[in-house]
């Protein structure tokens, strides 16, 4: 008898799941007992589920694959809602499975009983529940191509317990395939409108990232950029959209941006968004660029005809997947790129300029800590980060190589970076990845170096550590000065805990000290945290309390 646990954990199989990051829960325990029989297939048990669902996502950015996550009803699920709503704001494929109690006691408010499809779709991009065992590789199929069509996001999917143990009956041959993300290329009147806009632009700008974003895509920018002579600057933490060493990369836009390359972009007379969706980090605020018409005349290329004129009204609005799309205008009339030259090389000449590393008070610093990190590793490291003012230095001072070395919160959810390293270092076991995380953001999963040093993953992990919750202080510095309320913190001893959990570590105190027990823990590839002392009263590059 093949239960609808048994053909789910066949679907999983066949589509490519071959791990899954959560917390047991005794509700989806005969989905457990159906994968225990696929070669392969790894369940990595994390110790929280808003880690595992956090893991999950990085995991999908790092292989180009929708993630898989497991959590139980109530308790389980509201755990796991933060890094959902990492995957949302990311635009990241996920497909939760959520453990519920049984049918016949759905709506008595049993026990850890939570309505998922209200929960879910206030928080991911759809939710569904099977209640039928012989529709459950019908709907799973439908989950999954939610999870990757148009903007893609997390899906949450409702598994009764006694509907798993059920009997499913046969599943259709052509349920089995794998759902196909669908992709689109603009007609070509719209195509042609967009690039004649571009080829007789003098200042033309690129703002790259975000939904159906791929390698190939990294690699239709290059050839477009190039072609026209246009400047790129990354959206909010896609900063691997291009080689940052390539001369068309001008820097991102964000928190912390360069205040010239913020002046650039108001300057520009034609802005092309490829992918992203100008959202309040991205454009500083809704500053930057005002809605709902900007200056610039605007080309929006998105996936998803639903985020085209949302917010801002497009002077030619692209519905196309990104990597299609820069592929075709690659290929049209630049116009007069010896125009544009000068334009680009001062964009990069600033870009040059602005990630130079500088000096701050104390003996510990940043910027050379980042630059150092930024020349050592090789490109395919994974740099994952959470939320906090550490992470500025992190955005002006590595220069990322490749799609997919970074991975930072769109959401600015703080513990991100710990468990997104462990997604990684899943995704990738033949690299290494290296997590920053300040010190209240480490202490939110600073749990789960008991599942690093469980399977003995090759991540270093540095925690800055001002004993602060440091943005919190400088905004209320800033808009209530000398009246800070709850955000001096206590820390402990950092270095300590890892070793608690089995970790090595290394307490740093100098930039010199850093790199010797950078360096040395790097080459070893066995898990290494180091806490990094910073001068308390350093709170931003250049800035200070």
């Amino acid at each position: 008898m093949m239960r609808a646990a048994d053909v789910a954990a066949r679907l999983l199989e066949i589509w490519g799941f071959n791990i899954a990051f959560g917390v047991p829960g005794e509700s989806y325990l005969a989905l457990l007992d159906a994968l225990h029989d696929i070669d392969g297939f790894r369940f990595i048990a994390c110790r929280q589920e808003g880690s595992a669902a956090m893991a999950a996502e990085a995991h999908a950015r790092a292989t180009g694959k929708p993630g898989l996550v497991m959590v139980t009803r109530g308790p389980g699920l509201t755990n796991a809602s933060a890094g959902i709503h990492v995957a949302q704001q990311g635009s990241t494929p996920l497909v939760v499975l959520i453990g519920m109690p049984a049918r016949e006691t759905e709506r008595r408010d049993a026990f850890q009983e939570l309505d998922i499809q209200g929960f879910g779709q206030v928080i991911g991009k759809d939710a569904l529940i099977i209640r039928d065992p012989h529709r459950i590789a019908e709907q799973l199929s439908h989950a999954r191509h939610l999870a990757i069509s148009g903007r893609p996001g997390p899906v949450l999917v409702g598994l009764p317990e006694d509907m798993l143990t059920e009997e499913a009956g046969d599943t259709l041959d052509a349920l089995l395939s794998i759902p196909v993300r669908p992709r689109a290329i603009p007609t070509p009147d719209l195509l042609a409108q967009a690039a004649e806009m571009l080829a007789n632009a003098k200042r033309p700008f690129v703002v790259a990232g975000g939904a159906g974003w791929r390698p190939e895509a990294t690699l239709a920018l290059e050839r477009f950029a190039t072609r026209f002579g246009a400047p790129v600057g990354a959206a909010w933490r896609r900063q691997d959209v291009l080689d940052n060493t390539h001369p068309c990369y001008a820097g991102h836009l964000g928190l912390g941006i360069n205040p010239k390359l913020a002046e650039r972009v108001r300057s520009a007379d034609v802005i092309l968004v490829a992918g992203a969706r100008l959202g309040e980090a991205t454009t500083a605020g809704y500053r930057l660029l005002a809605p709902p018409a900007i200056g610039p005349r605007l080309i929006h290329l998105h996936p998803d005809p639903n985020e085209l004129g949302a917010v801002y009204r497009p002077s030619v609005a692209l519905e196309g997947d990104p990597a299609a799309t820069l592929d075709a205008l690659a290929v049209a009339d630049p116009g007069d790129v010896t125009a544009r030259d000068i334009w680009r090389g001062e964009a990069r000449t600033d870009y040059e300029a602005f990630t130079a590393p500088i000096w701050d008070i104390g003996d510990l610093q940043m910027a050379h800590v980042v630059a150092h990190v930024s020349a050592t590793v090789p490109p395919q490291t994974a740099i994952t980060n959470g939320a906090g003012n550490y992470a500025i230095w992190l955005h002006r001072f590595f220069h990322y190589r490749r799609f997919g070395q970074q991975l930072g919160p769109q959401s600015g959810s703080m513990g991100y970076g710990i468990p997104a390293a462990i997604g990684a270092a899943f995704a990738n076991p033949e690299t290494r990845a290296v997590a920053f995380a300040g010190d209240g953001c480490a202490l939110m999963t600073i749990r789960e170096l008991a599942t690093i040093a469980e399977h003995q993953l090759p991540i270093v992990v540095i925690v800055v550590d001002n004993s602060r919750y440091g943005t919190i202080r400088m905004h209320q510095e800033r808009d209530f000065p000398g009246r800070s309320i709850g955000t001096e913190v206590t820390s402990p001893d950092v270095a300590s805990v890892a070793r608690g959990f089995g970790l090595a570590a290394t307490t740093v105190h100098t930039t010199e000290e850093f790199i010797s027990a950078f360096d040395a823990a790097f080459e070893s590839g066995a898990p290494h945290l180091l806490h990094l002392l910073q001068d308390r009263n350093v709170i931003s590059p250049g800035g200070t309390l």
